[in-house]
């Protein structure tokens, strides 16, 4: 039985649409001056304005590290402030600053509700439940 070249796998094409989507995100979200995974972060922070850097290390699947150089940049940049916790000056809280609201709110109804069309341009409404109850399977598989 012929094995298939790795270029014709799901997994392959997983990861090709994974790149274009991310690449496409980045072309959009750099009209805010930001980059993939910081418009998480600033969605994470307006849900819970602030929330501790800890809780979203947590929330959003990253290391504590990772969570620090982005509070760090998107503060240099004007989206957020942080300032310590009265209780646990180790502790840091996070809130957005009107900038951030602002870019937050925009990219969640514009800029993701556009990517999302794009993406699924030309799929019917039946095909689009399909896709998503087949992706949300995989992802569940992955996990186990």
């Amino acid at each position: 039985m012929n094995k298939p070249l790795m270029c014709s796998t799901l997994g392959h094409l997983l990861v090709q649409i994974g790149k274009a989507h991310r690449n496409k995100g980045n072309q959009m979200l750099a009209a805010y001056n930001l980059h993939a995974g910081q418009e998480i972060f600033l969605q994470q922070v307006l849900c819970h304005n602030g929330i501790m850097l800890s809780d979203l290390t947590t929330n959003m699947e990253v290391t504590p590290v990772t969570v620090t150089r982005m509070a760090d940049r998107l503060e240099k940049n004007g989206f957020l402030v942080k300032e310590k916790c009265c209780t646990d000056q180790r502790a840091v809280r996070v809130s957005l600053t009107e900038k951030g609201k602002e870019a937050a709110m925009n990219i969640t109804e514009q800029t993701w509700n556009q990517l999302e069309q794009q993406m699924v341009e030309g799929l019917s409404t039946e095909e689009k439940i399909i896709l998503k109850r087949l992706l949300m399977q995989v992802l569940e598989n992955l996990k186990k």
